[in-house]
């Protein structure tokens, strides 16, 4: 008989709280290297592992971007053990089905890109993760949110992380107002760069995100969202215009 399979995976500051949540909508806002998106992934993996044929998505503005990091996270520090115990397979797609990760109890995580919506979009979820959304539209957010109404968990609910844009981003301005639930995620929270004291691959990169200058500096060694210095258009949005 096969031994278990031991995972051990420790969520702290932000990604606990998102955890946690059951909200309809919630944002990991933070530096670049504070630990957002494997959060996220695990707590739609770990659904899937717990509940027997739920419906998750996971999703990018292209699905060249989503295939060049963001499933090759999932792949390799998410669901690595998982995958080889044989708990979950990749599906390649179909003319009638999406690709993603089907697993041994029928969950799915279905997979792409919002430039090619169609067929991601013909189907209802239970959890929903979009990464990167700084990139996403106001359209392209509720768009996904109208789709979470699978009902096999007790909550629908959409994650996404991001690195910070500008205070008039669409994202920003829905959580000032209440409509969604921002959590703050800082580079303590990660434990490859904070254990008790800055490791020294946390000094490095840190190092490097010190050498930045400007808004690029605040949002991404800081997590502030911040307008570009000399900008001409206050409510300019670059994942609009």
């Amino acid at each position: 008989m096969t031994a278990p399979v031991v995972v051990r995976f420790e969520p702290r500051g932000a990604a606990r709280d998102m955890l946690r949540s059951t909200a309809d909508m919630v944002l990991m806002s933070g530096a670049a290297g504070t630990g957002k998106s494997v959060p996220a992934m695990y707590k739609l993996h770990l659904a899937c592992l717990q509940v027997p044929r739920i419906r998750c998505l996971v999703v990018r503005k292209t699905l060249t971007s989503l295939t060049a990091s963001t499933l090759v996270s999932f792949r390799e520090k998410v669901a690595a053990e998982a995958i080889t115990a044989g708990l979950l397979r990749w599906y390649g797609g179909s003319s009638a089905e999406p690709a993603g990760y089907r697993y041994a109890n029928g969950s799915v995580i279905v997979v792409g890109g919002l430039d090619a919506p169609q067929r991601l979009m013909s189907t209802e979820y239970d959890l929903a993760f979009a990464d990167e959304a700084i990139e996403l539209t106001a359209e392209d957010v509720d768009t996904i949110s109208t789709r979470l109404r699978n009902g096999r968990l007790p909550y629908q609910q959409l994650l996404m992380a991001t690195n910070p844009g500008p205070p008039t981003h669409h994202l920003k301005l829905r959580a000032d107002s209440g409509k969604l639930l921002m959590l703050y995620s800082k580079h303590e929270d990660n434990p490859l760069l904070w254990d008790g004291a800055w490791t020294p691959r946390g000094l490095t990169y840190l190092a490097r995100l010190d050498a930045l200058t400007g808004a690029r500096y605040q949002r991404l060694r800081w997590g502030r969202w911040v307008s570009s210095e000399g900008i001409v258009y206050e409510d300019w949005d670059p994942s609009v215009h």
